[in-house]
């Protein structure tokens, strides 16, 4: 005998009370889908974000603070890297980049990174349109900035909160090129000569002012081959010049980028380096690892991050399996009361001659086809869970996050429904067992 006709007639009877077996059933199962489908994706947008920082170079402290800062870009108060400990990086054979980067100003949410342009053609592979900058009155922005190229904006001190209470230095930014997108938080990002910032706030820049003050007053040079020697004349043309000159100081450079003097370099909050190799890697890491200076690989910290991460996962997966061990326990036991009902019917079809199997078989199809069906709308809500809070945090940090459904899910899922079918024989065998006339009597 087919049971199928008597289990469909069950599911139609009590529909309302067989869509709530199996929102808890989906419930259960998407919040261990969601957990494992988000820890992945994050595990994931973190190294690619890590991706183009192959080793890290800073003043002693904490490197989960420096990866925040040079890698996800969340500003803290660090300490920062002498020149002197850092200027022989730029000329090391064992070196292909070394980039310093200097951080402190943002426009509106957006952070401003001075850096070289060797590191902005390293970061994004290219860019997306315009040129790299040039001088230091030009920006590179990342993929996510709302400005077009030939815009102009003014950079304020601080970041989030504090910029808007701080004042704007008074210099206008002109954006000439757009990186493409990195899926990092870089595409949030704003380039430019790490020696404007060190200019904004009234450092040395890391180049010979001598240099940099004859080859841009070349013109005004030519310019003074023409003009008359009166004394007076000239003393009043040079006091007007010192009247502006503070105010377009940051204007006159035009060198930027390696090499650097230095006995000119300023403190940086890091450097990223890529080595040539894999041997030169470790040395350089070796090397630097002194009381003046830190190296190491962000794939270290990401490491102990994951392993955090992980501790965390297990905690949140053996809460979520408690969960769904006490949701299968309660769809049983409800589903046990429900049989009750069908006590009757099941007797007098005993009764007519249907053998235990098809009882067994009836109660037993009843049971899994709830389980299936949620442990299904479970694996699509943990997924649609865990990509809504994926879109959610790339929109906060500018760390694509993508997740995805695999094998670990589907286990998971299979899992669910492999306990859940073989739980579904305690009702059926309860029943199975259950002698006619007692079932009949107690009707």
């Amino acid at each position: 005998m087919n049971p199928f006709p008597i289990v469909i007639a069950s599911l139609r009877r009590h529909w309302i009370m067989n869509i709530l077996f199996v929102l808890l059933i989906a419930v259960a199962v998407a919040i261990g889908v969601g957990i494992t489908a988000q820890e992945r994706a994050l595990r994931q947008g973190s190294a690619k974000a890590a991706d183009k920082f192959d080793i890290l170079i800073a003043a002693p402290g904490s490197q989960t603070e420096i990866v925040m800062n040079t890698i996800f870009l969340r500003h803290s108060a660090i300490n920062l890297l002498d020149g002197q400990h850092w200027a022989s990086l730029m000329t090391d054979p064992r070196v292909e980049i070394a980039a310093p980067l200097a951080f402190g100003d943002s426009w509106q949410d957006y952070s401003i990174v001075g850096s070289t342009p060797q590191f902005v053609a390293y970061l994004s592979d290219g860019l997306a349109s315009g040129h790299i900058f040039e001088n230091i009155e030009q920006a590179v922005i990342g993929a996510a900035v709302p400005l077009e190229i030939g815009d102009e904006f003014e950079p304020s001190h601080g970041h989030g909160a504090e910029a808007e209470l701080e004042h704007h230095h008074g210099v206008h930014l002109q954006v000439v090129g757009k990186m493409k997108p990195t899926g990092t938080p870089w595409d949030s990002a704003i380039i430019v000569a790490v020696e404007q910032v060190w200019d904004i706030h009234a450092l040395p820049t890391g180049h010979d002012e001598d240099e940099d003050h004859d080859h841009n007053g070349a013109a005004e040079e030519h310019h003074d081959e023409h003009e008359d020697h009166d004394h007076d004349e000239a003393a009043e043309h040079h006091d007007e010049d010192h009247e502006h000159e503070h105010e377009h100081e940051h204007q006159v450079m035009d060198h930027i980028g390696p090499p650097f003097d230095a006995d000119a370099l300023p403190g940086v909050p890091a450097l990223v380096v890529r080595p040539k190799s894999v041997a030169a890697a470790y040395t350089l890491r070796a090397d630097y690892r002194t009381d003046h200076s830190t190296a190491f690989f962000p794939a270290e910290v990401l490491v102990e991050m994951y392993r955090l991460l992980g501790n965390a996962g297990s905690v949140m997966r053996a809460m979520a399996l408690g969960s769904q061990g006490l949701v299968v326990a309660a769809i049983l036991a409800a589903i046990l009361a429900l049989m009750q009902l069908y006590r009757k019917q099941f007797a007098v079809l005993r009764a007519l001659g249907a053998p235990r199997s098809y009882v067994f078989g009836a109660i037993w199809s009843y049971v899994s086809i709830l389980v299936v069906i949620g442990a299904i709308a479970g694996l699509g809500l943990g997924w649609f869970v865990a990509q809504s809070v994926s879109t959610v945090f790339t929109a906060e940090t500018g760390m694509a996050l993508q997740a995805t459904i695999s094998g670990s899910e589907l286990s998971l899922t299979g899992g669910f429904v492999l306990i859940g079918l073989i739980l579904a024989t305690v009702p059926a065998f309860l029943l199975y067992r259950r002698p006619v006339v007692e079932a009949l009597r107690s009707s």
